[in-house]
């Protein structure tokens, strides 16, 4: 999963309200304190994700840095958290127990679940605490704050103009392909397959159907419907068939392609994409993305304000 999921969830909300003893506190957010060992729990959960552990940090630094990362992820979700609170956006129980119901879903077992909040240094009624928490953010910066967010056309047309070089639609091709597999990497197998390969090559070049003889021939999964692959772009196909597919224009055929998987004799088809798009396409996707970027920046004000007027003290040496 779930990891990422996790990771992403345990890093905000785990603060927790208690006495001043500073000692015990890596940090108070308006007299709530944030315990030293959660902050501990979440470093772990943090190198562990990040696909370290203790000997693969080579500097005090970094676990500083880390450290300190926790914290103000911590401090932020606190201060998001009593905002949402004082603004009345706290999460229904029932909404929460389905999230919570959700989460445990997408473990095997529920010793599983139970091993990974303990992990993250929860309790399962702490990171029931911590999910309600999240929610009621997340219901606040949705509702409260999103849904005050407004692109105009005219801001979605100066974006448009000014970064009319990330409007071009992607290219995409369509295509066939015949492949023969070698049965290994012998030197035998590949004189064999590549044999194959060019003799169903020359029957193509003089006037056979492309099709019929991938039907009748490749052994690749697209034999049944005449080799055909649909339309795909860049990144989706192996380096050196995406490179040949892309040489040729409609109508075309290449030479024999070697891959991992054989040789390949490719079809292209039809090839789409590469204009502009026009300003009535790209507006929806331009306002989405100005909005979230909005969105951004009035949520890191909202934290800079409260952090400044509300009480946040830092107990660790960061």
């Amino acid at each position: 999963m779930k990891g990422k999921f996790f990771i992403g969830l345990a890093l905000l909300l785990a603060a927790y309200a208690a006495p001043a003893q500073m000692p015990y506190f890596a940090a108070t957010v308006n007299d709530t304190g944030i315990t030293r060992s959660m902050v501990q729990a979440q470093v772990d959960a943090l190198i562990n994700q990040r696909g370290f552990n203790y000997g693969g940090i080579t500097h005090p630094s970094e676990f500083k840095r880390m450290q300190r990362e926790v914290v103000e992820q911590l401090i932020t979700q606190e201060l998001l958290w009593q905002e949402a609170q004082r603004r009345e956006f706290v999460a229904d129980d029932n909404i929460v127990d389905q999230q919570l119901e959700q989460i445990k879903d997408g473990f095997d077992s529920p010793q599983a679940f139970l091993f990974k909040i303990q992990e993250g240094g929860f309790t399962e009624t702490s990171f029931r605490e911590d999910v309600k928490q999240q929610l009621s953010v997340q219901r606040m910066v949705s509702q409260g704050i999103a849904l005050s967010i407004s692109i105009s056309d005219e801001e979605a047309a100066s974006f448009y103009t000014t970064n009319i070089d990330q409007m071009q639609q992607p290219v995409e091709v369509r295509a066939r392909h015949i492949l023969i597999k070698q049965e290994s990497a012998k030197t035998e197998a590949q004189t064999t397959a590549k044999g194959e390969i060019e003799e169903i090559l020359a029957e193509i070049r003089a006037g056979g159907d492309f099709a019929k003889l991938a039907m009748e021939h490749s052994q690749g999964p697209s034999a049944t419907q005449g080799g055909d692959l649909g339309f795909f772009g860049p990144g989706q196909m192996v380096p050196p068939f995406e490179k040949a597919a892309f040489a040729l224009q409609p109508g075309e055929v290449s030479e024999v392609v070697q891959t991992q998987f054989g040789y390949h004799i490719i079809k292209l088809e039809d090839r789409r994409g590469g204009e502009t798009a026009p300003l009535e396409d790209a507006a929806d996707s331009i306002r989405a993305y100005l909005t979230q970027q909005r969105l951004q920046s009035e949520v890191e004000t909202l934290v800079a304000t409260l952090r400044d007027e509300g009480d946040v003290e830092i107990f660790l040496n960061l």
